[in-house]
């Protein structure tokens, strides 16, 4: 079959499944994240943690008051700022009940953790309420620029908001061997999604200040992954990089060894590509 022939069959396929509403949800994603959250630490938050720290490093500290995680995990962040900040009350907020019963083992007592969608819960905050806002490498399991102004809202005046996202063409091979598997098997791919992760930083500051927060620190930033040798599937489904993507589409028999296969042809651009920042409510 042709090119055009299998993007027709590609395109039908999608299309179909957007007009019957079968779009990725967010139980997609929880579901995902609920499988990977016994291996998820060792598998890959450690490998986030240095940037992590970095925007934990330049956050406000020794606050009061209310301090949100939105997309919290397993509650790595959250326990950082319960510690820099004992006085202020620290709530993590993820989708995944998986996550969360690992993020509230050995938590500070000046921690709660909520199992909801993150613009959901940041929607029914108190206008004016929390102190600061954190969010690391999550925000593009929402929208950007709803979740903004949620966050604007919810903050008091001088409080701040401080995050991590990927960019979309991050870690590029894997997402790269996803789409060639999605045109090679159409009829495997069983739901449609929107991709809500940002472009690039001048799109994601338009946001931002489109949403009244002023930009104090930001940085682009590449941290290069190194991959194990042999398999790469199976090192990748304990992380989390596919969860909810798995629902998308059906990653086993021909599929997988099809993604393996495109996976194994570049190994050199795994290559986390995100934006830390840290911004103002005037």
């Amino acid at each position: 079959m042709s090119g055009f022939s299998q993007l027709l069959r590609l395109n039908a396929r999608v299309a179909g499944l957007a007009l019957t509403g079968r779009w990725l949800s967010d139980q997609d994603i929880a579901e995902g994240y609920n499988r990977v959250a016994p291996t998820y630490n060792e598998a890959w938050q450690s490998r986030l943690r240095p940037v992590t720290d970095r925007l934990l490093e330049r956050l406000p500290a020794g606050l009061s008051g209310n301090i949100l995680d939105l997309g919290c995990g397993t509650g790595y962040a959250t326990r950082q700022l319960a510690l820099q900040n004992p006085a202020a009350k620290v709530c993590g907020v993820d989708i995944s009940p998986g996550m969360l019963r690992l993020a509230q083992a050995n938590s500070p007592a000046n921690t709660q953790y909520v199992a909801s969608d993150m613009l959901e819960y940041a929607r029914s905050r108190p206008t004016g309420g929390t102190r600061m806002v954190v969010s690391t490498w999550a925000l593009g399991y929402s929208r950007p620029a709803r979740l903004f102004g949620e966050c604007y809202r919810a903050l008091e005046p001088g409080g701040t908001f401080g995050f991590v996202v990927n960019y979309f063409d991050t870690l590029a091979p894997v997402f790269r061997a996803y789409r060639r598997c999605m045109f090679e098997y159409p009829d495997r791919v069983h739901r449609a999604a929107w991709p809500r992760f940002p472009r690039n930083w001048p799109r994601l500051k338009q946001q931002l200040e489109g949403n009244n927060l002023s930009v104090e620190w930001h940085v682009d930033g590449e941290e290069s992954i190194r991959v194990p040798e042999g398999p790469l599937l199976p090192w990748l489904k304990p992380t989390g990089i596919l969860a909810g993507f798995d629902a998308m589409l059906d990653l086993s028999g021909a599929v997988a060894e099809y993604f393996e296969a495109e996976l194994q042809r570049d190994k050199s651009g795994f290559v986390h590509h995100y934006a830390a920042v840290i911004a103002r409510k005037d």
